[in-house]
């Protein structure tokens, strides 16, 4: 993945937020949205590792890393199908676990799942990012990033 768009710190009782306003739909995997991980600048594997992404074909999916290698091997799927920007996504870190959730407006949040990454640090890094999945090009567009 590219690096992160956006960044701040998750301590073990944060709430990160941001609005996805646009995404190009190059593939039905494609994903905007929002990480966490130990070390979010660098590239390759590490620890603490979890994404909530909306993504053009498969919903909103909450995925992360369940068994120590630093890579996400676990999806969690919410609305099965297109949901496409713009769409709130939040992260409510309390303790080792993380709690991802989408909104339409802001305000009525609709829970994707929860989650323990292994090996997470007590203070996580935390950022938004964008693929477009199976080496093809394309944009993700972020507003209201707040970490708190």
């Amino acid at each position: 993945m590219p690096p992160p768009t956006g960044t701040g710190t998750a301590g073990t009782s944060s709430t990160v937020t941001a609005r996805v306003t646009s995404q190009d739909k190059t593939n039905s995997w494609a994903k905007a949205g929002l990480m966490l991980r130990n070390n979010i600048a660098s590239a390759g594997s590490s620890n603490g590792y979890l994404v909530l992404a909306t993504t053009p074909g498969n919903g909103i999916a909450l995925s992360y890393d369940s068994n120590s290698d630093g890579y996400l091997d676990t999806n969690t799927l919410k609305t099965g199908s297109a949901t496409v920007a713009p769409v709130w996504l939040r992260l409510v870190r309390s303790g080792t676990s993380v709690t991802g959730s989408y909104s339409a407006d802001g305000t009525t949040w609709t829970t994707v799942g929860t989650a323990t990454p292994t090996g997470a640090n007590s203070t996580l890094d935390a950022g938004m990012f964008s693929t477009a999945h199976a080496g093809s090009t394309g944009t993700a567009s972020f507003t209201q990033f707040s970490v708190s």
